[in-house]
């Protein structure tokens, strides 16, 4: 499991540095590629950053093209971050041989051991997630 976090760590890493981005803003951005679009207060709680630093981080992803802010069609008070769609399409660009790879590799699995590995999964994720230091 270790080894894994760690080869996760050092892929995020360089797609982030192929992208041009820091780690903190690459996570942004992978965060908003799952849950899109956010609030930025939502997206600061994801990240574990605080509202000024969500801000700065916006920021920084605006002026390099990756996030746009929307105004909320229900609440025109609210303004929503996403990524822009070619943000999207580059980042699925760097990703397409690792995807294309993860689904060769799965594809010698039945289904049910892959709900028995998805099952794994999703149970590693609880536990960091319950035992975040704080």
């Amino acid at each position: 499991m270790r080894g894994y976090q760690v080869a996760l760590d050092v892929f995020d890493d360089a797609v982030a540095n192929k992208l041009g981005l820091n780690r903190t803003d690459f996570r942004c951005v992978d965060i908003l590629d799952q849950h899109q679009p956010m609030t930025a207060g939502a997206l600061a709680q994801a990240t574990r950053l605080t509202s000024g630093a969500i801000t700065f981080a916006l920021d920084r992803l605006e002026q390099a093209g990756f996030v746009r802010r929307i105004r909320d069609e229900t609440d025109r008070r609210r303004v929503l971050v996403e990524l822009v769609p070619a943000a999207q399409r580059q980042a699925a660009r760097i990703h397409e041989p690792l995807v294309r790879d993860a689904r060769a590799a799965m594809s010698k699995y039945t289904a049910s051991e892959l709900a028995v590995i998805c099952d794994f999964l999703i149970a590693a994720r609880e536990i960091y997630e319950k035992n975040l230091p704080k």
